[in-house]
Order: structure tokens, then sequence, then C-alpha cells
């Protein structure tokens, strides 16, 4: 057995036929994702292993688990650098370098491993200074522009010395370079020549937990270096598939988050309305939830949507010294909000995906921001932030809570809407587990009585079991019918 270019490679002749089965078997992924947000779709396998005739190439630290660390490596140690790192760490920053540090020379000066930090604490910063104590040639992976812009910046602050490629569509700039960032997606593409990445000594990748999904996880069967760095603050993920990436990038060596003493105040505001058109759940033939056509329903109502515009002025007039960020899933409801609140002269920013550098700059300083979930959840950096207004329903908001806590704010507020279908409150008891996991301070209200600024917790159960009695003797009354039985 060896280390080589496609991974951790066992010759087929030296083990049972019945290992073979069994490693195919484990290494064979099916993602656990709930069919009603699917739409009913049927979610297929994919296997993370490849195999030639007479050889099985399986994720390295899956390799290490159960056959051992290897001391026959067949790839290159990576090119050598010499970088000064050009900044203070805090003392948990220097705690987190060493220890990584100290488990690659335990383990022969080989490996690598996870950094599971959140949001704020510095994982760009950290990473740099690894790369300059490990002093080899590095491949830093992103998958979104603006995070490769991030890094950028980062690397000219801290490593003012390094000279920068870059791995990006057709561009691929990497000789006489000592950090190199490459787009994920450019990466997964099969027509790179194999040799490309021999130069590289430590690869890092940048919220490492997409690296599960199947096209992505194609890239890591092909980038094989001595030394390897996993970022994220999402370390768990809902689909079951966590371990496809820790099978790849190794254990996790630290994690690093706060102390659950923040003071963040949750407004979960319910909305509640007498329309029986919006109140129906959408479903398909089968009499499953059609999970995107109701999103696009909340979005597209428009007495829901002004009332986020009225929460927005009403904070805004209880303390005129918030920033505020609304996130959603949809851009139909983004552009409306923004329509609506520079009608009333409002200060507004958006942050969406595919936007230039300069002009996500500019929506940074503005006094209300408008974004999506995908590009809040990840990398964002504005330390300014101080509520947050969940505008669409969403299960995890670790990350996206995490914008408003990058930096220690007097008040920070999140709003939470949760609407009364029941597909959207199951998703609102998750982020509540989450909350009150943090101890932060909850109060309920509902759309009627927000403004009142004095929450009806004391009526908060029997506004759920009402709601509750509505929708069962609702779906008593429901028949659904088969055509494949017709």
């Amino acid at each position: 057995m060896y280390l080589g270019k496609k991974g951790y490679t066992i010759p087929k002749k030296i083990i049972s036929v019945d290992d073979i089965l069994e490693i195919k078997k484990t290494l064979n992924m099916k993602p656990n994702v709930n069919q009603s947000i699917m739409g009913g779709t049927n979610v297929r396998s994919f296997p993370i292993y490849r195999e030639s005739n007479t050889k099985l190439y399986v994720p390295r630290y899956f390799g290490e688990e159960k056959y051992g660390i290897l001391t026959n490596k067949k790839i290159n140690e990576g090119d050598n650098i010499d970088l000064k790192f050009n900044g203070d760490l805090f003392d948990y920053q220097n705690n987190i370098v060493s220890k990584f540090i100290n488990h690659i020379k335990k383990n022969k000066n080989s490996g690598g491993g996870l950094l599971d930090v959140e949001p704020g604490k510095g994982k760009t910063v950290m990473a740099l200074a690894i790369l300059c104590k490990l002093k080899k040639k590095t491949l830093i992976v992103v998958h979104k522009t603006f995070l490769m812009n991030q890094w950028e910046e980062r690397i000219q602050q801290f490593v003012p010395g390094a000279r920068v490629g870059k791995i990006q569509g057709p561009t691929i700039d990497i000789e006489n370079k000592d950090i190199v960032l490459g787009m994920l997606q450019s990466l997964c593409r099969p027509n790179y020549d194999s040799n490309l990445f021999d130069c590289f000594g430590l690869s890092v990748y940048d919220e490492c937990h997409h690296l599960s999904a199947e096209v992505f996880s194609n890239c890591l069967n092909s980038i094989v270096t001595n030394y390897t760095l996993g970022l994220s603050g999402t370390m768990t993920r809902k689909d079951g598939l966590t371990k496809v990436f820790k099978w790849f990038l190794g254990p996790v060596i630290h994690k690093e988050h706060s102390e659950k003493n923040i003071e963040v105040l949750i407004k979960s505001v319910y909305y509640r309305i007498d329309d029986d058109e919006f109140n129906e759940v959408i479903r398909d033939f089968r009499g499953q939830v059609l999970y995107s056509s109701m999103i696009t329903k909340l979005c597209n109502y428009e007495y829901r949507s002004m009332f986020i515009i009225d929460v927005i002025k009403f904070e805004l007039k209880e303390n005129e010294n918030q920033q505020i960020m609304i996130l959603s899933q949809n851009k139909s409801l983004i552009f409306f909000l923004q329509e609506k609140l520079e009608e009333i002269n409002y200060d507004v920013g958006l942050y969406l995906g595919g936007m230039k550098e300069n002009k996500l700059k500019e929506s940074e300083t503005k006094k209300i921001i408008l974004a999506t979930y995908s590009m809040a959840s990840e990398g964002l950096d504005i330390k300014t932030l101080t509520t947050l207004i969940m505008a669409t329903p969403k299960s995890d908001v670790c990350q996206s809570v995490g914008r408003i806590l990058r930096q220690k704010h007097a008040n920070p507020l999140v709003i939470d809407i949760i609407d009364t279908h029941q597909i959207f409150k199951n998703q609102y008891k998750k982020r509540e587990k989450y909350y009150k996991k943090q101890k932060y301070n909850i109060k309920k209200f509902t759309n009627q009585n927000y403004f009142d600024k004095q929450p009806e917790i004391q009526h908060y159960e029997k506004i759920e079991e009402s709601i509750l009695e509505i929708e069962n003797e609702k779906e008593e009354k429901k028949c659904i019918i088969d055509l494949n039985l017709l």
C-alpha cells in the first residue's frame, strides 16, 4: 500500500474479496435528504473511491483509519517557499496554529486535518500563519468568487511578499507562485494534467463541508498533497455526508466556538393571516409538500412582504444605529424589498452572487443590506452588522447568526419570521433548538402584536394549539388521489 496521486492506494491482491466489497459498500455514499424539500426526487448514491483492474484508490484518511498511516509515499513533497507572516495572532489563534503543526509532526511530518472555527475567529489568518510555518507551496480552494477576493486581500495584508496565482475557468497561473487560489468548480473538471498539482505541498479547503457533494468530491481524488487543512464553522452536514470530507481531509484537530455569554435577542414572529389560499399547503399528486413552490408563495405574498418593511421601519425607529441584513432564498423578494425601501429613502445595498467586488464593498457600507442565504452563510465579513432579519425560513442558522457576532455589539438582534405552515414550523423548531443551546434570549410575537413592544408569551401555547387544531382539521378533510391507481 502507498499514498499516490489518486489517494490511498490498495493493491487488490493483498486483501480479500470480502474486504473489497466492504470498502466499496462503505464508500458508496447516499445523502439523507428530506424528500418533501426535494419535491419527491429520488436521491442517487455515488462512489468516493476509484479503482483499476488491480488497485483500489480510497480517501487518504479512510485508508489510515482502516490500515494505518503510510510511510510509503509516491507523491511529491511540494515546492519549498519562504514567506514571512506579517501579523500578530491572538493567544487562542497561536494555540490553534501550534496544535495543528504539532499534529503534523506526530504524523511523521505528513497529513493534516480540520479546524472547526466559528465565524469571526480568524480561520483565514490562522491558515496563512500555518502555510508560512510549513514553508510549502500552497493551493487554497474556495467555492465562491467573493471568497477568493477575500483571501487575496488577506494574503496582501498578512503575507505581503507572497506571489499569488490562480486556477479559475481557463486561467491556470501557477508557475513561480507561492500561493495559488483555486475555484472549486473549476478544479472538479477532469481535463487537468495529472502532474498539475505536483508542485503543491499543502492544500487548504475553505468552507470544506461543501466537499461532500458528489460533484465537488471529485476534485479530492485528483488533489493529493502531503499536508491537508480544512476550514469550516459548520462541520456537521444535515445530509449525513460529514464523513466524506473528513475521510479526504482528516479529523477535527481543534474546535473553537465562543462561550455562550453573548446577549443576543431573538424576536420570533409568527406570521398569521386569515387567507385560505395563502395558508394552503401546496402538494404534488403523491401528497408530498412542494417546498420550492411554498417558498415562492411566501415571497410573492405582498401583505407578508409589507409586514417585513414595517418591521424594518419600526426597528430603525427604535434604534437608528443598527445595520440590518435581510436574508432570503428568493431574489424576487429581495428586489421587492429593495424597491419599497428605496421609495421611502432608506440607504439600501444588495449582496448577491455575480456582483462585482467593488459593488459588494459598496453594499457593506449601507444601513440595510439585502442578501441571499448562500452569500451570507459563508465568508461574509461585515463587522458593523448588528441585526439579522430572516425573511424566509431555513433550518440551519448557525452561520447566518454568526454574521452579526463578528464583533461585540451592545444589542445584537435576530428577527425570525415563522410561517404557520407545518413544514416551516418544523424548520423553526430546529432554529429554536439552536437558539436555546446558545442561551439566547427568545421573545415570541405574532404579526398582530409585534409593534406593541410586549410579546404575548403567556398566550403562545394557546396560539400553537389553535393553529395545530386548524391544520389537523384540514388534513382530515383532505383527499389525495393517486393517479396510478385509476
